[in-house]
């Protein structure tokens, strides 16, 4: 069992819809790790070229997107990573990587771990009664609550997708410009009048506005990445 082998590095594969949010991620690990004394090696792995292409992969059939996750995994897994972060929610609710991580692993032969975002949310789904989400699409919104009220059939969702503002991400818009230009300061008071406890920053993008939103609620602001990593460095001792 994995709890009981010492692993001196965690090699992880990091992969996302586009090179800005699968550096974001690699970012994010390696930042992470350096404050908290854990050996991971974060490896670059983007799902697609651009948010259009991105898009389009996330619609697209099943056979196609296994046909492309397929590829990243297999090369990822001969290069030694047992180790997947999905840095990307919509990715993780346009395609079932609890159900992918099972089938590798017999395939393979190789003890294929996975932390996706909407694993977090399960979890969120427990602690939480009612809460705002910000999601990069309603393909994505809808699997964050899916999986939140899997965990609570009662739970209370007050979400919303919006890729215009991961494209100002990508573009390099400023927080403060992307704030104003998509008016989320009122999105944020909205939220709150409907009773929110908190807000899930549903895109990876996201925390890039982080202390930006910050600035315009006292809602706690969620980022499943913390949790994800939680995860991946949990048992590595």
């Amino acid at each position: 069992m994995r709890e009981n082998i010492k692993r001196e590095n965690i090699k992880t594969a990091v992969i996302a819809g586009t090179p800005v949010d699968t550096r974001m991620g690699v970012d994010y690990i390696e930042h992470k790790a350096l404050s908290d004394g854990a050996a991971v090696e974060p490896v670059y792995l983007p799902v697609a070229e651009d948010c259009d292409a991105q898009i389009r992969f996330q619609y697209s059939d099943y056979d196609g997107k296994l046909a492309v996750i397929d590829a990243i995994f297999d090369r990822a897994i001969k290069a030694g990573v047992h180790d997947f972060f999905i840095y990307c929610n919509s990715l993780s609710g346009a395609f079932d990587f609890d159900t992918y991580a099972v089938r590798k692993t017999l395939d393979s032969g190789e003890d294929i771990h996975i932390h996706t975002p909407l694993q977090v949310y399960r979890e969120l789904g427990r602690e939480y009664g009612r809460l705002g989400v910000m999601a990069a699409h309603n393909l994505s919104a809808h699997a964050i609550e899916e999986a939140l009220m899997s965990a609570n059939p009662d739970m209370y969702v007050i979400g919303t997708g919006n890729m215009s503002i991961v494209r100002a991400i990508e573009d390099g818009f400023t927080p403060s410009e992307i704030v104003e230009k998509c008016g989320l300061g009122d999105l944020l008071k909205y939220m709150e009048a409907c009773g929110a406890e908190a807000v899930v920053l549903g895109c990876t993008h996201f925390p890039y506005l982080k202390e930006e939103l910050a600035k315009l609620t006292d809602l706690p602001l969620i980022d499943p990445a913390d949790r994800m990593f939680e995860a991946l460095t949990a048992k590595a001792v």
